[in-house]
């Protein structure tokens, strides 16, 4: 015993013997007090005192064993239950090996109490409470965002994402280290260009996981360049399909949370997006795809597009008296207008997936300073240069100047129906066939015609074609129908019997008799030899017509008797 506990224990002693001494003089006078007093110390407080220390005793084993058993059921209800907690917006979740699902506190609740009461094992009912809470406070040390998920979460996830939005797995390991990095708040510094079709799909991802987990994860994707250094420039590769809600829809409301729980393993797993990219993807291609604005400056920009789209012929050519913009002029051939480069550019900048990058007079600047010898200022056009992308451009706005009128009296043509109309137009003039894709009709007419009204990608507004009169065609084969129904001469229809003269007809009807009548015409008209969309026959039906349609469906009686 060292000197302190000695003398505390002394002092008790004293202490103890003064009190004693205090009660006896107390009754000094009073034998039965006295009497009492000896009685209660020598005999009763012994045994008090022992059945006080082995009860101790018992309480202390109690509680231990209860400890034990509390701390056994924690870590085997952990083990077989994995739950998280996120503290910014108070949620629970749970991971079943396969997905993350959110989970109320209540019904979390209520499971830990059932595990504590069906354990009969352990006798944990007189700890109950304090069990449960116990089992809440590890819970809520489990950061969900620390998780790692099983393999078959990650290959979900990457399937889910590959090939519908990315190309390639390594594109969309890249997007989830990006995602990841922008939750754990990483290289800020970082621009990450995305093209603007993913701009609803990066935002629905963005406003979930705000739901979730209360952070961001969208904060270094952009769409636009806004003078940011090429050095912190990288470029995100994604498929044309995630313009399509159909697609992306389906995979953020159904793997939402796995998403980011694999998005941060990869981030911590990486250590960023950067270094996936450098040290772990094996993947060349997306290495130059990725860094590809990371080393360049505006002119290496520059001199690529020069190299890759633009041909120069020798400075010392023949001149020959050209045309532009309907002013004669003697200089060399061929040559681009500065409108044409300007499109030539959208699509340079396409192919390598990258927003504008640099304004549109920085680029002219550039491009006149690299060729001087064959810019001229009056016709701002460069003079002695080609591009093998120009004479199908040029041939798509030779067509369109020659037969497309912006007409607000016409409903709409759909790009397919202009493919087709350009192809026979090329045909009908003994030239080659124009080999333009939808895309880049629609890139051309948003480019050199804007006031031309596009809508979803598909249908092009208040155009009217000098080669097909779809509205014309439509007003020939109705009158004939009514005529073929009022002499009861109507050809076979789609019905088992064709409609008498009493009867309504349909609109499905009246179309199939559309088809068939235009088919039987001027099958060696190769130009206007088309048949216009379902739709768009119910559209014009509706539009002309309405005060004959019945139930939306039908054409009545009284239409065909006029």
């Amino acid at each position: 015993m060292d000197i302190d506990s000695y003398n505390s224990l002394k002092n008790q002693i004293d202490e103890a013997q003064n009190t004693i001494t205090y009660i006896y003089t107390k009754y000094v006078g009073d034998p039965y007090m006295t009497a009492k007093v000896h009685n209660y110390i020598t005999n009763q407080l012994p045994v008090i005192l022992e059945n006080i220390r082995e009860t101790h005793e018992q309480n202390q084993t109690r509680i231990e064993e209860l400890t034990n058993d509390q701390d056994a059921f924690i870590q085997s209800f952990l083990n077989n239950n994995q739950y998280f907690y996120i503290s910014s917006t108070e949620k629970f979740f749970c991971y079943d090996g396969t997905h993350y699902h959110c989970i109320s506190e209540d019904d979390l609740l209520y499971t830990v109490l059932s595990s504590i009461s069906r354990d009969r094992e352990r006798n944990l009912m007189p700890w109950k409470k304090s069990t449960k809470r116990n089992v809440m406070k590890r819970i809520k040390e489990n950061n969900l965002l620390k998780s790692i998920p099983e393999s078959e979460t990650i290959q979900n996830v990457i399937d889910s994402l590959c090939p519908a939005i990315f190309n390639t797995r390594a594109e969309t390991k890249y997007f989830l280290t990006i995602l990841g990095d922008n939750i754990f708040r990483k290289n800020n510094n970082i621009i990450h260009f995305i093209h603007v079709n993913s701009k609803h799909f990066i935002r629905e991802l963005n406003n979930m996981c705000q739901i979730v987990i209360g952070s961001n994860l969208s904060q270094t994707m952009k769409h636009k360049y806004h003078e940011h250094n090429y050095s912190d420039c990288r470029i995100v590769r994604i498929n044309e399909t995630i313009k399509s809600e159909y697609i992306w829809k389906p995979i953020v409301n159904q793997f939402v949370l796995d998403i980011i729980c694999v998005a941060c393993h990869y981030s911590n797993r990486y250590g960023s997006s950067d270094d996936y990219v450098i040290k772990s993807s094996n993947d060349n291609v997306l290495f130059q795809t990725a860094f590809y604005l990371k080393e360049l400056e505006p002119i290496d920009l520059v001199n690529s597009f020069i190299q890759e789209y633009l041909e120069l012929s020798q400075p010392g050519r023949p001149n020959n008296t050209i045309c532009i913009d309907g002013q004669l002029s003697n200089m060399r051939t061929p040559y681009i207008s500065w409108k044409n480069i300007q499109y030539l550019w959208k699509q340079f900048l396409d192919s390598k997936n990258i927003p504008n990058v640099l304004f549109l007079q920085n680029l002219k600047t550039l491009l006149i300073s690299n060729l001087k010898d064959y810019y001229v200022e009056e016709h701002d056009a460069f003079v002695g240069v080609c591009s093998k992308y120009l004479p199908e451009i040029q041939k798509f706005l030779q067509f369109w100047n020659e037969t497309i009128i912006e007409d607000d009296s016409e409903m709409d043509f759909e790009i397919d129906e202009i493919i087709i109309l350009l192809r026979n137009w090329c045909i009908s003039k003994n030239e080659p066939i124009c080999n333009l894709n939808d895309k880049q009709i629609l890139d051309l007419i948003s480019h050199f015609f804007p006031n031309v009204e596009i809508e979803r990608d598909k249908f092009i507004s208040r155009i009217k074609c000098s080669l097909w009169d779809k509205e014309l065609d439509i007003q020939l084969a109705l009158e004939n129908l009514k005529h073929s129904l009022q002499n009861n001469t109507m050809m076979p229809i789609s019905r088992t019997l064709s409609p008498s003269s009493s009867q309504n007809i349909s609109i499905y009807d009246a179309y199939y008799f559309y088809c068939k009548y235009h088919s039987s015409l001027n099958h060696n008209n190769t130009v206007s030899n088309q048949i216009v969309s379902k739709s768009y026959f119910e559209k014009y039906i509706f539009e002309n017509l309405s005060n004959y349609v019945v139930d939306s469906k039908f054409l009545s009686v009284e239409w065909f008797k006029l």
